[in-house]
């Protein structure tokens, strides 16, 4: 690709990893993290688009991957970025979703590996009746001798979302730029085309540890708690540091959408 013509796609949408594949395809795009391929399937949007997505399934009998039932993927060739990064992750919850006390974990951005267990330094989860954002991190180096980073020392910032709307699409677009220093950090959170989260010159990760990549799926902290569940979303979009917020969702199942309240926080 010429000089130009990698810099116009990178202003766009960074068309070398993640986007919408063919499934003869989807396993040179993206990892799968789940107890059976079978659990991810291509599938027709529930909302009446036609646009083709993806439908995830866990079951509470199915055996854990990584410590943990879940049924999500992830872009190959992510953990490689850096700088300002943008990510749409989006989520749709069919009618026959059932609330439960147990968390469900339905999009994250963290190391492909976790580290000690740290909370992802992003992740929408559902408890219940009700959809949240959860951000970790923490100023502590990872290893040493004494005063290390940990899971009881960790900050967890949770933001409600509101009442979780089945059928319906939730399209988050992340603005990111990673750091572990008080002064360097940005994060910029938008729910279909609502800013709910807005965090400049902050902390946002974690010292020493690996890049953070977006997921999408389902997984679980604890039990399902029901014999099954079922997400459908779409493939991940991923931009650099001149894709626009309407540039990325305009490749999401919510390209239509207007915003409404913003909760900023």
């Amino acid at each position: 690709m010429s000089a130009l013509a990698s810099a116009t796609a990178w202003s766009q949408i960074d068309p070398s990893v993640g986007g919408a594949v063919p499934q003869a395809d989807f396993s040179k795009r993206y990892a799968l993290y789940s107890a059976w391929s079978g659990n991810l399937t291509y599938a027709t949007d529930p909302s009446g688009s036609g646009r083709t997505v993806l439908r995830t399934r866990v079951r509470s009998t199915d055996a854990k991957v990584s410590g943990v039932l879940r049924t999500d993927f992830l872009p190959k060739g992510e953990g490689t970025m850096t700088g300002p990064r943008w990510y749409g992750l989006s989520v749709y919850f069919p009618t026959t979703w059932v609330a439960h006390p147990n968390p469900a974990v339905v999009a994250q951005v963290g190391p492909v590996v976790p580290v000690g267990g740290l909370p992802a330094p992003l992740a929408i989860v559902v408890r219940g009746t009700s959809i949240e954002l959860n951000l970790g991190f923490n100023h502590r180096p990872l290893s040493g001798t004494t005063d290390v980073a940990t899971v009881a020392n960790s900050a967890v910032k949770a933001v409600k979302l509101g009442t979780l709307q089945t059928g319906k699409w939730y399209c988050f677009a992340v603005r990111s730029e990673w750091s572990p220093t008080l002064g360097n950090g940005a994060l910029t959170i938008y729910q279909n085309r609502d800013k709910i989260f807005d965090a400049q010159r902050d902390i946002n990760s974690y010292p020493g540890s690996a890049s953070n990549v977006p997921r999408v799926g389902l997984s679980f902290p604890g039990l399902l708690g029901v014999a099954e569940r079922v997400l459908y979303t779409d493939f991940i979009r991923l931009g650099g540091p001149d894709t626009t917020l309407e540039k990325l969702l305009a490749e999401t199942p919510c390209k239509t959408t207007t915003a409404t309240t913003a909760l900023v926080k």
